[in-house]
């Protein structure tokens, strides 16, 4: 029975991994003439915002979203163990963009998605986020710049997040992510979903209010990376 099982739900992730490819292709032509961040978000969060409903209709995942609130200008961390938690944090947390990989661009069907609506991974950050943090908006980074390992724990933190907070004098929001079993890991099958639901949960701590005059940044950046690290480890 737990064959014919795994084999069931591998079968309705892959099916819903083809619904939301073929939603993100569709889509694509809006994203092209929306193009600024705002005007794509509240469209791209609608499509995530399905695409988490299916996976909870289905039976795949079950949604624990703890005290994870609505901040307001947040710099959002979290530790990146599955591929959709990305998809799960921006439908479930209002007005929040998000940082990709630069790579992601180059993907068929979440190219013109991510070119709308994502931040850019890489030194232009601070100057590009910190007017959205002080309009209201969150930014949501994985300060490991790729999933989690797999056999748990966490990737080196890159100090970006940190930087973007203290340029921004905007507060940090650390959400430790925990899975009941690993799914859409790095390396793992897309169809691997095991036998039973898997339980998301997410866990928020008190906001971190940095603050740092220009000569102490640096120390300040890794000070900030170091809580970052101690909020978000599994």
């Amino acid at each position: 029975m737990d064959c014919v099982a795994a084999a069931l739900r591998g079968l309705t992730a892959t099916a819903l991994f083809g619904v939301f490819g073929a939603g993100a292709f569709l889509v694509s032509p809006v994203m092209l003439l929306l193009r600024r961040p705002e005007r794509a978000q509240p469209v791209v969060r609608t499509l995530w915002r399905v695409m988490a409903g299916l996976f909870v209709v289905t039976r795949l995942i079950r949604v624990d979203r703890g005290n994870l609130g609505a901040p307001c200008g947040a710099v959002l961390v979290a530790n990146h163990p599955t591929l959709i938690d990305v998809v799960l944090l921006v439908a479930l947390v209002p007005r929040t963009l998000y940082v990709a990989k630069h790579a992601l661009k180059g993907n068929p069907f979440l190219a013109a998605i991510v070119r709308a609506t994502a931040l850019p991974d890489d030194a232009r950050l601070p100057d590009v986020a910190a007017p959205y943090l002080r309009a209201g908006w969150n930014v949501l980074v994985f300060p490991e710049g790729t999933r989690s390992p797999r056999t748990g724990g966490l990737q080196p933190l890159r100090r970006g997040a940190a930087q973007l907070a203290l340029r921004a004098d905007a507060p940090v929001v650390c959400v430790r992510e925990t899975l009941s079993r690993r799914i859409l890991a790095k390396g793992q099958r897309p169809w691997d979903m095991g036998t039973r639901r898997v339980v998301f949960s997410f866990r928020a701590s008190a906001p971190l209010r940095p603050s740092a005059d220009a000569a102490s940044r640096h120390v300040a950046a890794v000070r900030l990376t170091d809580a970052i690290r101690a909020r978000i480890a599994p």
